[in-house]
């Protein structure tokens, strides 16, 4: 699931109804944000999760980029490894790794825990070679778990229309709820070239602007 960490951008009262087109060279997607406010009773088997506090840089780029690179996730590859250890050492963003019960490495997620007794999901993913399996809401169940030990509020995430098109219903089940909607602009990575230009081919990638009768 692609999501950027930030709190829910203010209100635009002006749109009118219509389509709009965007420049070449940006994608648009549309936004959900969704909060949970008490755990769900037996979700899941829950994933054996570990914090890693110090994750080596070259590994969590990896792993990020793995799991990312399907849904256009490219913070990792922008952030250079002084960057990435700066990130971890603040003590409000977590970062876990999942493992099955043979102690494989299946997924991460990254949390973010504000000073308001808030968590945010801010990254959230198995390895793609294990979507399927039903491990996916047990890699939430493990996120979850480690949040709420936390004692927050809320957690809460955005997932945009990126993302796979049953993640709503998923995030649902596992007990958050839609508070609001909106959209986020922004560059392409494949064309900034920061992911390849072929990945996530689900995506259009459009970089010239369209002139009538002109291909």
């Amino acid at each position: 699931m692609l999501v950027t960490e930030g709190t829910l951008p203010d209100e635009v009262t002006d749109l009118a109804s219509g389509y709009r087109r965007v420049p070449a060279g940006k994608i648009v997607n549309a936004v959900t944000w969704m909060e949970a406010r008490a755990p769900v009773p037996g979700l899941a088997r829950p994933l054996a999760m570990t914090r890693i506090t110090k994750p080596d840089t070259a590994s969590y780029r990896a792993t990020f980029l793995e799991i990312g690179t399907p849904w256009l996730w490219d913070r990792a590859a922008e952030m250079t490894d002084a960057e990435i250890a700066t990130h971890f050492s603040d003590p409000r963003q977590h970062i876990y790794y999942a493992h099955d019960e043979s102690g494989a490495h299946v997924g991460m997620v990254e949390l973010r825990v504000a000073e308001n007794s808030e968590i945010e999901i801010t990254y959230f993913g198995l390895l793609p070679s294990l979507t399927g399996r039903g491990l996916g809401k047990r890699l939430m169940a493990g996120a979850l778990g480690q949040a709420w030990s936390l004692g927050p509020s809320r957690i809460w995430l955005h997932t945009s229309s990126i993302d796979h098109h049953s993640v709503i219903g998923f995030y649902r089940a596992c007990g958050f709820e839609p508070y609001a909607a909106g959209f986020e602009i922004t560059d392409d990575p494949r064309i900034k070239g920061t992911l390849p230009r072929d990945c996530a081919p689900q995506i259009p990638l459009i970089e010239t602007e369209w002139m009538p009768g002109v291909r």
